[in-house]
């Protein structure tokens, strides 16, 4: 018994010809648009090569950079008074002590201080200093944290996470004065 030898029909040999053109034009376009349509990365310190700071070293603390140039930037807006402060508290409890033992008027006048530059009144364009008081559960290890953003546009350029071991006003302090510390280093470097 022979075997007929058949060849492949013609609207096969097309379909697979169109297809190998697809592919080649997808390839082509996908190299195009990576070399020069998207913009590359600009290189950023990584926070790892910024030397931690004693205070850091006293708690859990946990930091995050998004822009190294924006932040640069930031400081000048500090600088020249190109800030607001904003601050809350965020509490777990019922029965929750943290208004009790730090106002947020306190925090703000302990950022003032440690910015030592007076805010301007009526900005259309400004930094935005953030931060939240956040009371913990009774159960956790620590009493609570400090968490501080600067942001631009509603963009966070800096963050600093930082534990408090006891529900002192002191303690707080403390953590709100290694934040901004932590900012200036990594302004610098």
């Amino acid at each position: 018994m022979k075997v007929k030898r058949t060849r492949a029909n013609d609207s096969i040999i097309i379909n697979n010809l169109f297809t190998f053109a697809t592919i080649v034009m997808i390839s082509i376009s996908i190299v195009l648009y990576s070399t020069f349509i998207v913009e590359k990365p600009k290189e950023e310190i990584p926070v790892s090569k910024v030397e931690k700071l004693p205070c850091q070293e006293e708690t859990s603390s946990k930091v995050r950079i998004k822009n190294h140039e924006l932040l640069k930037k930031s400081h000048n807006a500090i600088k020249k008074g190109y800030y607001k402060i904003e601050g809350s508290f965020i509490k777990k409890e019922k029965d929750s002590k943290i208004e009790n033992v730090i106002t947020l008027k306190e925090a703000d006048e302990e950022i003032k201080k440690l910015i030592n530059v007076q805010a301007k009144n009526e900005l259309q364009k400004y930094l935005k200093i953030k931060y939240e008081i956040i009371e913990n559960n009774k159960n956790e290890l620590s009493a609570g944290k400090v968490l501080v953003s600067f942001r631009i546009n509603s963009k966070e350029i800096f963050f600093m996470q930082s534990d408090f071991q006891f529900m002192y006003k002191n303690a707080i302090k403390e953590r709100i004065q290694c934040s901004i510390k932590v900012y200036e280093n990594y302004v610098q470097n």
